[in-house]
């Protein structure tokens, strides 16, 4: 069944797991508390418990009776918490239960469903008076229940004296046996929370907070079974194994793991505290999290698969693909916030504000950003070429965000700042498209001309009949006299791009140079001094005699070419050497044809520079 797996079936899939991610995100986009309200409820609590201490009068209005059953329960007076409630005209059963567990009850009741809206208490003697009750009258709040809504009052009751008090109406505390059947706590858990230490971490009382750890470790391991078959399944997927496991046994995991977390806690009966934390949006936030995040993982890992490493689209996604994963935590973060109750615009203006000095304290973080944008446009490189950058020479392995990779001959790592890489040069020898060869041959100054001649015509002769030499260029000549050497350079292309196979050519060429010299019987100038003793070689005294007539001829003519040459001598010698020489392959050009052939290309140029 999953020895193929279809573009269908990840189509399918993939649009399953998009709406059950938008289904968690939209699902508690509006919670009915908020985790601002009970920060401010909670401060707005003390500062009103002060006030009503200072007053010292308790029960005289509905938000000090509440105060007061806040207070004594915060402090685990229950006894004296329970005066609070009208115990009157009650069923024997239900009053023998007594007022601290009743109590006891109702506050854990209340703490599932709310919380203490002390804005909507009257801190009047009198109550409201516009709220259609009686006068005696005041609403708590109301309790979902499986069998309806049931309304929880306040009841003004006679305290002798003439006094009258606000507390809890009896026909409330008789609604709590029932109410505490469905949203009451287990007899035995109960009973195993009287022997574990008293404590609360989160709004969690000991039970539920041990409960709760052992929740998150039993789904941790029934969770690893999906990793478990992700490895089984996808460990023989060549191609795209390794990112389909990795979206099974790592992002479909944590996505399943958060989601029964969020189940289970609903079981835990946790106050409306806890709940804000937990049940209300943040579990799920980060299932959502998880599931987009390893979406765009996986179809980046599959759309890369077919192209190579070292292609530009492969480069410029996985920068992109992290700036995009930045942008989705920073989206469900900002989500997060305005589900618990905060202003997203004060939220966003101090980002704008903050996002200022960062962009002044990371300016060298987006000159290379920039760079990097730089280097994915203009492609002066792509990983796997082999460049030289200033004084380093290597091998591009990877263009990140903020440098680029280059692996040197000796195998170190030198990473470049995109925003220098990107501002110098840089040459790419991944770009040569033929090999150059050149190489400067000096022989000894003894060497006669004929073999000079001989060695050009063989040299010629091999850059002509090797394949691997391309004719743009090819070239063997006689270019320099030196003191102590005649210098043949000899010039070609050769038609590869590797610098291994050039390597090879350049040695077969060396070699076939090496026979050519040798066969001639040509020395090479080696740089050396010699000491020569013997007699001055003397000078023909019948070549110095004819040189002397000569010049003393020239002086009797008065027709010494020094400094120069005059006009009827130069325009007399003009083009009487033929070029190429006499008996070479190429005939020299006639006379005739050479004026014929400028006065066609002067009569040709005459109308355009008219």
């Amino acid at each position: 069944m999953f020895t193929k797996l279809t573009p269908a079936f990840f189509n399918v899939f993939f649009s399953f797991l998009i709406l059950s991610t938008s289904y968690v995100v939209c699902a508690e986009a509006t919670p009915p508390t908020t985790l601002k309200e009970i920060s401010d409820t909670e401060d707005m609590a003390e500062s009103l418990v002060e006030k009503k201490i200072e007053e010292g009068k308790p029960r005289q209005t509905p938000l000090s009776t509440i105060l007061a059953i806040h207070t004594e329960v915060k402090k685990g007076n229950l006894a004296e918490a329970s005066k609070s409630l009208d115990m009157r005209y009650l069923p024997k059963e239900i009053a023998a239960i007594g007022g601290e567990e009743l109590l006891r009850q109702l506050v854990i009741i209340w703490s599932q469903q709310h919380i203490l809206d002390l804005y909507s208490l009257s801190d009047q003697p009198e109550g409201h008076l516009n709220d259609g009750l009686p006068d005696y009258r005041e609403l708590l709040g109301i309790i979902e229940s499986s069998n309806g809504p049931v309304s929880l009052y306040l009841q003004r009751v006679p305290a002798g004296k003439g006094e009258r008090v606000w507390k809890i109406s009896n026909a409330t505390v008789a609604n709590i046996p029932e109410l505490w059947k469905e949203f009451g706590y287990n007899k035995h858990i109960e009973l195993i929370a009287k022997y574990l230490p008293e404590f609360k971490v989160f709004h969690m009382s000991n039970w539920q907070f041990i409960c709760f750890i052992l929740l998150i470790v039993i789904t941790w391991f029934l969770t690893g079974v999906i990793r478990s078959l992700a490895k089984l399944i996808f460990a023989k997927k060549a191609k795209h194994g390794t990112a389909l496991e990795h979206f099974f046994g790592h992002s479909v995991r944590m996505f399943l793991f958060f989601i029964l977390i969020d189940y289970g806690t609903n079981y835990l009966g946790l106050s409306m505290q806890a709940k804000v934390w937990l049940t209300v949006g943040t579990l799920k936030y980060l299932a959502a999290a998880y599931i987009i995040i390893g979406l765009m993982e996986v179809i980046t890992a599959l759309y890369l698969l077919p192209r190579k490493e070292g292609a530009y689209s492969a480069a410029l996604i996985r920068p992109l693909m992290t700036t995009a994963k930045i942008i989705v935590v920073l989206l469900i973060l900002l989500n997060w916030f305005e589900s618990a109750g905060y202003n997203i615009a004060t939220i966003l203006t101090g980002l704008g504000i903050g996002s200022l000095a960062i962009a002044l304290a990371a300016q060298k973080t987006l000159e290379n950003i920039f760079g990097a944008f730089t280097i994915y446009v203009a492609k002066p490189i792509q990983a796997g070429d082999f460049c030289k950058f200033g004084d380093i020479t290597g091998t591009v392995e990877e263009i990140g965000l903020r440098s680029t990779r280059i692996r040197k001959l000796n195998r170190s790592v030198v990473h470049v700042p995109n925003s220098i890489f990107s501002s110098k040069e840089l040459e790419n020898f991944a770009e040569i498209d033929r090999r150059h060869y050149q190489r400067e041959f000096r022989v000894r100054l003894d060497t006669t001309s004929d073999q000079l001649r001989q060695m050009l015509i063989k040299m010629r002769e091999l850059l002509l009949c090797h394949e691997r030499v391309l004719p743009t260029s090819a070239r063997a000549r006689f270019e320099y006299i030196e003191r102590d050497a005649f210098v043949v350079v000899v010039n070609c292309y050769v038609d590869t791009k590797s610098i291994i196979d050039f390597k090879g050519v350049a040695e077969d060429l060396n070699l076939y140079i090496l026979d050519i010299i040798r066969d001639l019987g040509i020395q090479w100038a080696i740089p050396q001094q010699e000491l020569l003793m013997g007699k001055a070689i003397q000078t023909n005294p019948e070549l110095v005699q004819a040189a002397h007539d000569n010049m003393e001829a020239l002086r009797n003519e008065e027709k010494l070419p020094f400094p120069d040459f005059s006009e009827e001598d130069i325009e007399a010698r003009k083009d009487s050497l033929k070029y190429p020489a006499k008996g070479t392959l190429q005939k020299a050009p006639d006379v005739d044809e050479i004026i014929e052939d400028g006065e066609n290309n002067e009569a040709h140029d005459a109308p355009s520079r008219a």
